[in-house]
C-alpha cells in the first residue's frame, strides 16, 4: 500500500478518539444522588444521539464549508473560543486553510456517538474535497445545548493493515455480551476505528451500553453510574483460558492508568492460534482461571474500567499469540448478529452500529455471573 501525505492542518488539534476524552460533566448533569438504573433526560434541545443532534452536526458543518467562520466560531465554548486565539485570528486561519481544500464534493460518510463523560454528541463526516486528494474528516464535538466542544478538521490516514490483512477467522466467534451494545469503535479504518493507527491494537472494537443516547445515569465520575459496568463478559467461542489478570483496581472515570495499559484481562484459546482477548475488565471479577475450558456464552468476567481506560467500556481484540511471542492482531468476524435491526451471518461491527447476538433457541436464559475468583489486589 502507497502511503501518500497531504498537507492539511487540523483546525485545533485536540485528543478526539472517543476514549481519550475527558471532558468534564457538564453544569446540568443529573445530581450524583439519582439512581444509575434510570436514564438521564438532558436538558437541551440537540438530545445526544438524536435526530436533532444530528441536524446540528450538520449545521455546523455547513457553516465551515460555506466559509461561514464567523459564525462558526461563535458556537464555540468560550473555552474554545480563548483557545483559537480569538475570533479574528480562527477566521483568518480557517479561511487560508478552506483556500487549500475547497469545498466539500461528496460526503463519503457521517456517524453519530456519544461523548463519553458527559451528555453531548460527537458527530463525524468524512468528505472528498474540490482542491486535495486526500478524503477529510470532520470531528464536531457538542453538548446537548448544540454548543460546540471540539471541531477538528484532518485528513483521513492511509494505514496499513500488516500481514494479516484480509484474515477469515475460525473460530465463529459471538459477541461477548447479551442485549444491544453500541460499537464505539470498530471498523478498518481510522475514520470508524481509531486503534487502526496503532500496530498493537489493530483491529480492536470497543462497545458500550446506552440508554437515551448516553452512557451513564447520575454522577459520570462514578463507575457505577455506567449502564455497562458490571455487566457480564461472556466467551466469544469455545477455548481454553490461558491468562487472567483480575486484581488491578478500576479508575475513576477520566483517570485511564498506564501502569498496567491492558488492566484485567481474560486471553482464551480458541485453537489455530487463535486468542480472545477481553481487557480493562472490572477488578476480582473474573470467574475462570488458567486451564479452564470454557463454552461459547460462558461467563468469564464483568464489564470494567482498570488499566488505560477512561470510562467504562468492552474492549474485545482477537490476536494470533497468548502474549509471546509478540501477538500480531486479527481481524475478528462474528456469526449471527444483528446490526442496526439487520441480521448479520457473518460480519465485523463498525462504529455508529447497535449490536446484539441473534436471538438464542427458545428457553435459553441470558448470562448470569458465578461467583468471581479473587485474587490479592495490585498496586
Amino acid at each position: 500500500m502507497i502511503f501518500r501525505r497531504y498537507t492539511v492542518v487540523a483546525i485545533l488539534l485536540f485528543s478526539m478518539t472517543l476514549f481519550a476524552q475527558t471532558p468534564a460533566p457538564s453544569a446540568h448533569s443529573p445530581a450524583p444522588s439519582q439512581a444509575a438504573t434510570a436514564a438521564p433526560r438532558p436538558t437541551g434541545p440537540y438530545a445526544p444521539m438524536s435526530k436533532g443532534a444530528e441536524a446540528r452536526g450538520r449545521q455546523v458543518f455547513q457553516m465551515w464549508d460555506s466559509g461561514q467562520a464567523g459564525a462558526l466560531w461563535a458556537t464555540f465554548t468560550d473555552n474554545l473560543k480563548k483557545r483559537t486565539g480569538g475570533e479574528a485570528k480562527f477566521v483568518a486561519y480557517a479561511k487560508a486553510l478552506k483556500e487549500k481544500m475547497g469545498s466539500e464534493k461528496a460526503m463519503v460518510k457521517e456517524i453519530m456517538a456519544p461523548t463519553m463523560l458527559s451528555y453531548g454528541t460527537t458527530y463525524s463526516r468524512l468528505s472528498d474535497y474540490t482542491k486535495i486528494g486526500a478524503k477529510v474528516g470532520t470531528t464536531i464535538m457538542m453538548n446537548d445545548k448544540g454548543v460546540v466542544e471540539a471541531f477538528i478538521v484532518a485528513p483521513e490516514q492511509a494505514v496499513p493493515e500488516g500481514r494479516y490483512a484480509g484474515y477469515q477467522d475460525t473460530a465463529q466467534l459471538r459477541l461477548p455480551f447479551d442485549g444491544e451494545w453500541f460499537v464505539i469503535q470498530g471498523g478498518h479504518t481510522p475514520f470508524e476505528n481509531s486503534y487502526m493507527r496503532y500496530e498493537e491494537g489493530r483491529f480492536s472494537i470497543d462497545f458500550v451500553l446506552l440508554k437515551n443516547g448516553v452512557p451513564f445515569a447520575g454522577d459520570s465520575n462514578k463507575n457505577e453510574s455506567f449502564f455497562c459496568f458490571g455487566q457480564p463478559l461472556l466467551a466469544p467461542a469455545d477455548g481454553t483460558v490461558v491468562r487472567v489478570e483480575n486484581g488491578y483496581a478500576d479508575n475513576q472515570p477520566g483517570t485511564p492508568t498506564q501502569d498496567a495499559p491492558a488492566g484485567n484481562m481474560v486471553v482464551i484459546l480458541h485453537g489455530n492460534k487463535e486468542f480472545s482477548v477481553l481487557d480493562h475488565v472490572k477488578q476480582n471479577s473474573i470467574t475462570v482461571k488458567k486451564g479452564d475450558a470454557v463454552k461459547q456464552g460462558d461467563p468469564v468476567a464483568a464489564c470494567g474500567n482498570s488499566g488505560n481506560s477512561p470510562a467504562p467500556h468492552v474492549h474485545y481484540q482477537l490476536r494470533n499469540s497468548a502474549g509471546m511471542p509478540p501477538p500480531d492482531p486479527l481481524a475478528a468476524q462474528f456469526h449471527d448478529y444483528i446490526a442496526d435491526g439487520k441480521p448479520v451471518a457473518v460480519g465485523e461491527p463498525v462504529k455508529g452500529q447497535t449490536v446484539s447476538n441473534a436471538p438464542k433457541a427458545a428457553g435459553t436464559q441470558p448470562a448470569t455471573m458465578p461467583e468471581p475468583t479473587k485474587e490479592p489486589v495490585k498496586k
